[in-house]
């Protein structure tokens, strides 16, 4: 493990390196996801949640540590359940849409590059409040619905979301979030 902290103090000294470093890395390791949560007091009862993760074993906090340092944004944290497992973690919009996104628009991803324009696409409407249009939000959905593996892996089915947003009442709605 040593060892380890001794390339990767060797790596910092060149910049550059270390972003291509970086970009390999997540392009190998991390993920950008958005999750879709059902929230009760959301304007269309639920919300869309954008997260970046690099998941490392706990011996290889460094790489992580270099990461965040890189990045000057984002926290690490155990993964929850798993103690020897480490998460690098950037979950706050403003962090993702100015640090996380042009850091790799500048540094182009090739394995995860198409869940990436997805992601930033998402970001940027939220960060836009294009979210706050029904129909926009639907769109929002199913992008999401398209980024790791077709959303295979997600709580809800898009079919059971898109529905539940046509039930809500737009009084209702409009009562709560007045424009």
């Amino acid at each position: 493990m040593e060892e380890n902290k001794t390339e990767l103090s060797k790596l910092l000294r060149k910049k550059r390196y270390t972003r291509f470093y970086i970009l390999g890395f997540v392009d190998a390791e991390g993920c950008f996801s958005i999750a879709i949560k059902k929230q009760d007091d959301a304007r269309f009862g639920w919300v869309l949640d954008p997260i970046f993760q690099v998941t490392q074993h706990k011996n290889s906090r460094s790489v992580l540590e270099l990461i965040k340092n890189e990045l000057v944004c984002g926290r690490i944290i155990e993964k929850s359940g798993q103690p020897d497992t480490l998460v690098y973690l950037v979950d706050n919009r403003r962090q993702l849409a100015e640090k996380i996104i042009p850091f790799f628009e500048k540094y182009k991803l090739i394995t995860k590059n198409g869940d990436f324009e997805k992601f930033k696409e998402v970001v940027n409407c939220l960060e836009n409040k294009e979210h706050k249009n029904l129909e926009q939000f639907k769109h929002l959905v199913r992008k999401v619905f398209e980024m790791n593996f077709e959303g295979k892996q997600r709580r809800y089915a898009i079919d059971e979301i898109l529905h539940n947003l046509k039930e809500q009442d737009p009084q209702r709605l409009n009562a709560r979030h007045p424009e």
